[in-house]
């Protein structure tokens, strides 16, 4: 697996290595620094949807303690998106994290997982609802994008939204009863899992359960998440503005979301190194931005991106706000 990754990072160096290829680094430093000052504004969009996020989760913890405050709450979930984009996990790495944390309060540990399943498959489900949104804008915000790059793009979203689906399907009808079933026949059951059976047979009721008796408090969260996307948005307006290519709502919407596409391929790599500022560089280009302009973009991306991680390591290293 560890190759695979090495591999995949590889990959998406030298794609980016050809990106920056053309790159004006003069005027790169210069758009930069044109306006420094403002920086921290880049920080309050994502911040923002980060408290949505929260919210989103919070609201699938039924029976959450009243020690698990919004601001421990928002912590935890910070700590372990920094986990998560850090290590090669496939953006899985801080979810044990998330669970260990939030049962500390107080939460049976199978709610906790439970929340943190369909937290992740709500979060899935809302980004395919939000890319496939922005393309219907494309036509009228940006005719003339390449057709190939948005057929690409709604394709992509569409796997990523059946396999959403089927995972949310799979959540209804005891997923863990039905892998240890398959694991048992094909004799590659782990022990451990064996001595957990009664535990997992717990989670999966703890799953249906959730689906059965709080619908709305699903969809409540899905809203949230969704509502999050668009805020996200306005991260792409300020930085095109600092940049001198001011836009519209509706293209800042499509090019966010071509660019959480991207991002979304480049899952398997840690913070989607190369994937997604490779990425950035194309869908300037495909704005008439130009490539140098792109590469400004991911910079700044990256900055805000870097803050937030850096907080929640620290929010890590303080045991999610334990305390």
């Amino acid at each position: 697996m560890r190759r695979l990754y090495v591999l995949l990072l590889a990959v998406a160096a030298l794609v980016l290595f050809f990106m920056l290829v053309g790159i004006d680094w003069g005027a790169l430093g210069h758009l930069l620094l044109a306006n420094r000052r403002y920086w921290v504004l880049l920080l309050l969009p994502y911040g923002l949807t980060c408290c949505l996020w929260t919210l989103s989760w919070r609201l699938l913890l039924v029976d959450a303690p009243p020690g698990l405050g919004f601001g421990r709450l928002f912590l935890i979930r910070l700590a372990g998106e920094a986990l998560n984009q850090l290590t090669p996990t496939a953006s899985l790495g801080g979810e044990p994290f998330k669970a260990v944390r939030v049962s500390e309060t107080g939460v049976p540990w199978q709610e906790a997982t439970a929340s943190l399943v369909i937290h992740k498959v709500l979060t899935v489900l809302s980004l395919v609802l939000y890319i496939f949104l922005c393309l219907a804008l494309i036509p009228f915000a940006l005719p003339g994008l390449p057709r190939r790059l948005v057929l690409s793009t709604g394709s992509a979203a569409a796997l990523l939204g059946a396999g959403g689906l089927a995972f949310a399907y799979l959540q209804r009808h005891n997923p863990c009863a039905t892998l240890l079933r398959l694991l048992k026949r094909l004799g590659i059951c782990p022990a451990f899992l064996l001595r957990r059976e009664a535990d997992l047979a717990s989670l999966d009721a703890q799953l249906s359960g959730f689906y059965r008796e709080h619908p709305r408090r699903g969809y409540l969260s899905l809203f949230l998440l969704f509502l999050g996307w668009l805020v996200h948005s306005l991260e792409v307006i300020i930085i095109f503005r600092f940049l001198g290519r001011p836009i519209t709502l509706e293209s800042a919407l499509c090019f966010d979301a071509l660019a959480q596409a991207f991002a979304a391929v480049g899952f398997m790599v840690p913070a989607s190194v190369g994937v997604q500022d490779a990425g950035n560089v194309l869908l300037s280009l495909g704005f008439s931005f130009g490539a140098t302009v792109g590469a400004a973009f991911g910079i700044l991306r990256r900055f805000r991106e870097a803050f937030w991680l850096c907080v929640g390591l620290v929010a890590a290293r303080g045991n999610g706000g334990r305390k």
